[in-house]
């Protein structure tokens, strides 16, 4: 009897080291039992179960460290954020209908917070969860109302860059299609088959922008993802803006784009800052971590250091400059002078004037907006421009062929367009 007592014992002790052996819970589910040595900034070193006597593991792979003796480290720490928008760390070990139970960073020992005291949970995986209200009339839980915090809602300051594109028309482009017509008859000589030229005028700008936005007029959140916030500002900008001119043959088909572009030439091309009022609609899911945005805008400034080169495309068709120069050489064959030599008034040295002015212009699109991780915005735009020219002087081969606009130097045109930008708020 006291053999099979005994033997009772020696197994009792067996199974109590073993259970009661260290254990390490790592991130992906797993356990490692062993007596733990030494706990360092980066690595665990523990003596593992079995004939191994050493082994390390990696200190960001470690949740929790459940000791022999029942103590709890824990190395994986969630907040708890109250009504209030102050916040506990802590590594949460329980949820139930009244309370949440807790063990706060720096201690061992678990504590415990009214539920209806937080607002949400954000675990340390990065996972966020609200916390529903009861109603305390019919015990139904709702979601609460709350108005979202910090992100583009508090954001002060965006800086961004832009690239836009798109067509122009009316002002000097209509000055152009004229001299295209004055020529058309010349062009379907000098290039011996009959074609349907035509003309158009396409822009490219880029440039910087910055915004000055106080915080949101924000509103309560009662969905998952709602309308939360009015933002406005000032917007200030400086462009570069070309535009080049394009004729083409719109009868026949090209399988390549540099193919369908017969003559192209820059025709103008100006610097310009504006500034004006932003708005920004601001829609966000009930975690905050990003935002769709609708933004408007509607700025105005000055021209610049513009230069323009008329007939710009035309000059590009070397055998227009052929009968220009009263020879007809062989089809192929270069020019015997440059293309800009194609008759007195088509120089462009003489058709060549710098300009100022002034420009209008607004646009309006869908932006995002991320705010926890890296505050970045991306966004397009539809954008109208209404810019007015001031020529230095008359260029005289819109002269000869525009008696209403000869001896006028001014012109005002319209671009339609789009535009992609990037920056950051903060």
């Amino acid at each position: 009897m006291k053999r099979f007592f005994g033997m009772i014992c020696v197994m009792l002790f067996s199974f109590t080291g073993i259970s009661f052996a260290d254990q390490i819970f790592l991130d992906d589910g797993s356990v490692l039992k062993g007596s733990i040595i030494q706990i360092s900034d980066r690595e665990i070193e523990y003596d593992p179960e079995g004939e191994k006597a050493f082994d390390v593991v990696d200190k960001a792979r470690v949740s929790r460290i459940l000791h022999d003796d029942g103590r709890v480290t824990y190395l994986r720490f969630d907040t708890l954020v109250r009504i209030d928008g102050s916040a506990i760390r802590g590594a949460v070990t329980r949820v139930t209908g009244n309370e949440i139970t807790y063990v706060p960073e720096g201690e061992g020992v678990g504590r415990t917070i009214p539920r209806s005291d937080i607002d949400r949970i954000e675990y340390a995986d990065g996972t966020v969860v609200y916390i529903p209200k009861k109603d305390e009339d019919t015990g139904d839980a709702e979601i609460q109302e709350r108005k979202p915090t910090g992100g583009f809602h508090g954001s002060w300051v965006r800086i961004a860059g832009f690239f836009g594109f798109g067509s122009a028309d009316y002002g000097v482009f209509d000055r152009e299609k004229r001299v295209l017509n004055a020529y058309r008859a010349d062009l379907l000589r000098a290039y011996l088959v009959p074609r349907d030229y035509q003309m158009y005028n396409v822009f490219g700008s880029g440039g910087g922008e910055i915004d000055v936005m106080p915080p949101a007029i924000k509103f309560a959140q009662r969905r998952g993802f709602d309308f939360t916030g009015i933002k406005f500002g000032i917007r200030g900008r400086y462009g570069f803006h070309f535009t080049d001119s394009v004729i083409v043959d719109d009868s026949s088909y090209y399988s390549r784009v540099d193919g369908y572009e017969l003559f192209r030439g820059r025709l103008m091309s100006y610097h310009y800052w504006t500034a004006g009022p932003v708005m920004n609609l601001i829609f966000s899911p009930r975690s905050n971590i990003m935002n769709l945005l609708v933004n408007f805008y509607a700025t105005a400034g000055q021209v610049f250091s513009g230069r323009l080169r008329a007939a710009a495309a035309l000059r590009h068709a070397r055998f227009l400059t052929y009968r220009m120069l009263g020879a007809a050489g062989p089809y192929g064959e270069d020019p015997y002078l440059p293309s800009e030599m194609a008759n007195v008034t088509n120089t462009r040295r003489f058709n060549t004037t710098r300009f100022n002015g002034y420009t209008i212009r607004c646009g309006f699109g869908p932006h995002f907006s991320l705010n926890r991780y890296f505050p970045i915005t991306l966004g397009v735009n539809i954008t109208y421009a209404y810019t007015s020219l001031n020529l230095g002087r008359v260029l005289p081969v819109y002269y000869p062929y525009l008696a209403y606009f000869s001896g006028k130097r001014h012109a005002a045109h319209h671009e339609v367009g789009g535009e992609v930008s990037a920056g950051v708020h903060f």
